[in-house]
């Protein structure tokens, strides 16, 4: 009897063992990515769905793309976050910092080329482009034509009524590249940009100004007329009911992407790669593109019509987008920063 009871005490302390043993723990996943609307379609729409067909716990880590680059920067060697989504531009220093690992071959080769990041560590979620954002209605009015080149940015009529970002900001960072480049110089020679900003296109900015909320209320309060703004940006005015449009400027729109990485030496790396998958699959792409006006990544993805006219969707539009070399960039961008300072946002 007495060998009978410890028989039972040891198999049952066992089976308590094995049901607290990590194999049947549930598995959890850490996603570090931007706050605000993308937060809220990721924690609705995205991230449940996930849940529910892997059997597994996301935890969703809110920060800009400053914050979370340098959260995994200090965390290096013990990593708890498995994937972050970044601007294109700190991704690609994320992964010249070693951070992130490498693509599989799936979520490479199913997208667009100009959506592999930093030799194929890192893979564009979603795309949008820096353009001139502009209040259609007041533009009516006032009888002025739709912005169709950066030099626009210069015309006398909108002198105090431009708002663009700071240095700090990508978008801030596309102007300064982009009026480099139409001005003969380059992402390597900036010098040109700097002039043009300093003479041309200072006097008629109100202010350079990185908070979305802050420029959201600016255009509404009618302060500002036109600012260089993204176009997911202008698709969340537009969707709640704003009369804002972004244009092109026929010199080019910069392409600008969120991006994602599976976070080297993360504590669930099949886990993370399973996530990133998910992020660029044609189910999940529309979610974005419906919800957050970024287009499609992923060549399969299909879009109704009345979402496809409002993103940049398909092989054509991919085309015209231009991408700035952010090794360049990223290397020059603590000079450009200082000289920003001294000569343009003074």
């Amino acid at each position: 009897m007495l060998r009978a009871i410890q028989g039972f005490f040891t198999a049952t302390a066992a089976a308590l063992v094995l049901a607290a043993s990590p194999a049947s723990a549930e598995q959890r996943l850490t996603v570090a990515g931007y706050g605000g609307s993308y937060e809220q379609i990721m924690r609705t729409s995205v991230i449940p769905a996930f849940e529910r067909e892997n059997n597994v716990r996301i935890d969703y880590l809110t920060g800009n793309s400053s914050d979370n680059l340098a959260r995994m920067q200090a965390q290096r060697g013990n990593q708890t976050v498995g994937v972050a989504v970044l601007d294109d531009g700190p991704m690609v220093q994320a992964v010249s910092l070693g951070l992130c690992g490498k693509l599989p071959d799936a979520i490479r080769d199913g997208v667009y080329p100009i959506a592999v990041l930093g030799d194929d560590h890192a893979v564009g979620t979603g795309f949008g482009f820096t353009g001139i954002a502009y209040n259609t209605k007041l533009f009516g009015e006032r009888g002025f034509p739709a912005p169709t080149s950066w030099m626009d940015l210069a015309r006398p009529e909108y002198r105090q009524r431009i708002a663009i970002p700071g240095i700090d900001n990508t978008y801030g960072v596309h102007t300064l590249a982009m009026m480099a480049r139409i001005h003969g110089g380059s992402d390597s020679d900036i010098a040109p940009g700097l002039k043009v900003m300093r003479q041309q296109i200072n006097p008629n900015v109100l202010a350079y100004e990185s908070s979305p909320g802050k420029m959201s209320e600016m255009f509404q309060s009618g302060e500002i007329w036109l600012a260089v703004w993204g176009s997911s940006r202008v698709a969340a005015m537009q969707q709640a009911g704003f009369p804002l449009a972004i244009a092109r400027p026929k010199e080019g729109a910069v392409v600008l992407m969120t991006a994602g990485c599976a976070i080297a030496d993360s504590p669930e790396p099949a886990l993370a790669d399973r996530f990133l998958a998910y992020l660029v699959s044609p189910k999940v792409q529309e979610i974005f593109a419906t919800q957050y006006g970024a287009g499609p990544t992923n060549r399969s993805t299909k879009l109704p019509p009345d979402v496809a006219s409002r993103v940049i969707y398909g092989e054509d539009q991919v085309r015209t987008l231009i991408g700035l070399d952010w090794n360049v960039v990223n290397r020059n961008r603590a000079d450009w920063t200082r000289q920003w300072q001294r000569q343009v946002e003074r």
